[in-house]
């Protein structure tokens, strides 16, 4: 049996990190009502050096 993972990518904007973490949640809880076990990570995007990133779990 092969695994396979399925990616995709919600772009959110606001003014701070709280805001942004808030609006993450709710996205988090919708997917998570439909698909069990899914794995949500937030990352701040930045044009000079990579993603910072937190699991939302």
């Amino acid at each position: 049996m092969n695994k396979y993972k399925l990616t995709f990518t919600v772009t959110i904007e606001d003014l701070d990190d709280p805001a942004a973490r808030q609006q993450a949640k709710g996205i988090a809880e919708a997917i998570s009502g439909v698909l069990e076990g899914a794995e949500v990570k937030l990352q701040q995007v930045n044009t000079d050096r990579p993603p910072r990133g937190v699991r939302m779990d």
